[in-house]
Order: C-alpha cells, then structure tokens, then sequence
C-alpha cells in the first residue's frame, strides 16, 4: 500500500494501527480488551495460568501504544517481568491427573463417610426398632397371662347345661315397617 495522501494514511491508521473498536476518549474498548486475553490464553495457558486481572494487565502492556500492529507480535513475546512474577506456572498433565485423582478419592471418602454415619442412624434405630417390638412382645403375653388367669377362675357351665333361648322367644309381627 502506498501511502500519497492524508486520507490514505487515515485509512492506513484505521485499518493497521488503531484498535479496532474504541471508546469515546480514543481508548481500546473492552472489547479490544477481551480479545487481546483470549489471544493471550490461547497461547500461553499451556505455560501459565493466573486470575483474569493478570491476564487484564498483561493485554493492557500490550495495548498500551495503540498501535494495533505491533500486538500480534506483542502477543506471541514472554510477558514482561512485572507481569510474569504474578503469573503460575500451568499445571502439567500428571499434576492435573494427580490433582484430579486426589478430588475424586476425597469425594469416593465423603461418600463412605457418609454412608457409614447413615448405616449408625439405621443400626440405632434398627435397635429402637426391637426394643419396641420386646416391649410389645412383652406386653402381648401379660395379657395373655391375665386372660388365662381370668379362665382358670371363672368355671363355665358345660354345654349340655346351656339352654337355648331362641326357641323360647315369641315372634311378633311388624307393623310399623308394612306398607
């Protein structure tokens, strides 16, 4: 591109050096922002991880010129020293699957735990559960007890000695219900 004109250089200006989306001051807008820390994780979250503001203000060292041509190479450059001293080191895959094997295990102990503190409160109430039923056996045979001692002392005539009252009994009509 050659560049002649001022209009030229305005377009130049607009299309390789000012950030693509600004703000009412002239700034990068937050936008600009965001995609300078996606390109940054994208990156370089293999090597480091940090909290969002680092990565913030990693990609603002990198805006800072508004010169948007120089950020893909900007991009692609080890941080700064005043920002790698508040970046980690990522984890590597055997970390990420020992940290990954240490939560797993921890919860597989939750879940026993908790199904040992619920196979107690069974137990107990298992417990309560046959000391009502002694307590209701109990019960059942000292009434058994009491009936028996009321049969053994009361005598009951034999049958023979029963008489039947039915065939003594008069029929009488019913004339309230006739109609």
């Amino acid at each position: 591109m050659v560049i002649t004109k001022a209009q030229d250089l305005e377009e130049f200006r607009e299309v390789s050096i000012r950030p693509a989306f600004m703000d009412r001051s002239g700034a990068a807008a937050e936008r600009s922002v965001w995609d300078v820390v996606a390109q940054l994780q994208d990156i370089w979250s293999e090597t480091f991880q940090a909290n969002a503001v680092v990565w913030r203000m990693w990609a603002n060292h990198i805006m800072r010129g508004l010169d948007r041509s120089t950020w893909d190479r900007d991009i692609l450059e080890p941080p700064p020293s005043q920002i790698a001293i508040l970046l980690k080191p990522a984890d590597l895959p055997a970390e990420r699957q020992l940290a990954g094997l240490s939560r797993s295990s921890d919860l597989a102990l939750q879940v026993v735990n908790g199904a040992i503190e619920d196979n107690k409160r069974l137990k107990a109430s298992w417990k309560a559960h046959g000391e009502r039923l002694e307590n209701q056996e109990q019960l059942l045979l000292t009434r058994k007890r009491t009936l028996e001692a009321i049969l053994a002392g009361t005598r009951l005539p034999s049958l023979s000695d029963v008489i039947d009252p039915l065939p003594a009994l008069t029929n009488i009509e019913d004339i309230e219900h006739q109609g």
